[in-house]
């Protein structure tokens, strides 16, 4: 609160009206600038008033002006110029309605909200398994010796260069069961069920590390030279064989079942 005879404002420093005098502006704040050379009043832009109307013209505290600070708004129910009714309340601005909305990405995909428990716990141990098979390919799979001391080693993809293909396999893997982490439903329509799309896939990729592992390199006849396997096929090994396993035996199985319940066919 200023004194009677305070001269400006003790808060914003702004002048205040001398006593009896008409107020200069509303709550303590300046009046409106004047309307700019080549504007016509009626055509003023927002929060000019035109000469000689005080606040009349759109300044602080005057109805339709979306500048009027809290408190100096219009009255309760009536809405400022420029303001849709769900945007404002009385005293305060709340853009966009005042409520949080997901949004689409600009590509048009689902907001990603990832959760492992959409994933089974097939799911998971598949995706274990095949990042520990794709970690493999860059350990030693092969040893040669010489005369039966280890001399050299190699990895899986340094001796079979189409070995990037389980690679590439295993990270669509890794991608697909991500993908299936992070929405309800996927942004994409497959050609193959879940179940068939995880079953071709952990099945190929047990082909090609088992060929990997059978294909030992050559010594090249040189004498006193033998080539062996090393860890990391082992494990490239034990991990295509969990992947695949709790997906490829029970189809199997069940493929089984049902030529047993449908008998010998007629010939």
């Amino acid at each position: 609160m200023n004194g009677p005879g305070a001269g400006f404002c003790g808060s914003c420093g702004a002048r205040l009206a001398a006593p009896g005098a008409a107020p200069a502006g509303a709550g303590g704040y300046p009046p409106a600038p004047e309307v700019p050379f080549g504007y016509d009043p009626a055509e003023a832009p927002t929060g000019y008033n035109a000469p000689g109307e005080g606040n009349a013209g759109g300044g602080y505290g005057a109805p339709g002006n979306k500048n009027t600070p809290p408190g100096d708004g219009p009255a309760s129910g009536q809405v400022p110029n420029g303001y849709m009714q769900n945007q404002y309340q009385q005293g305060t601005y709340q853009p966009g309605g005042g409520s949080f909305q997901q949004r689409t990405s600009p590509k048009g995909l689902p907001p990603v909200n990832f959760d492992l428990t959409r994933l089974t716990k097939v799911d998971k141990t598949v995706a274990v398994a095949t990042f520990v098979t794709m970690i493999s390919l860059w350990l030693p799979w092969y040893t040669a010796t010489y005369l039966g001391q280890p001399y050299a080693s190699i990895s899986g993809t340094g001796d079979h260069g189409w070995l990037w293909l389980e690679f590439i396999l295993a990270l669509a893997l890794l991608g697909y069961l991500t993908a299936r982490a992070a929405w309800d439903a996927l942004p994409v329509n497959l050609p193959l069920s879940h179940d068939r799309l995880l079953i071709a896939g952990t099945g190929v990729q047990f082909l090609l590390i088992l060929i990997g592992f059978l294909a030992l390199p050559s010594s090249d006849s040189n004498a006193g030279i033998s080539i062996g396997w090393d860890f990391g096929s082992f494990l490239a090994l034990i991990g295509a064989i969990v992947a695949g396993g709790p997906v490829i035996y029970p189809a199997v199985r069940s493929y089984l079942d049902s030529r047993k319940a449908a008998g010998p066919r007629p010939y």
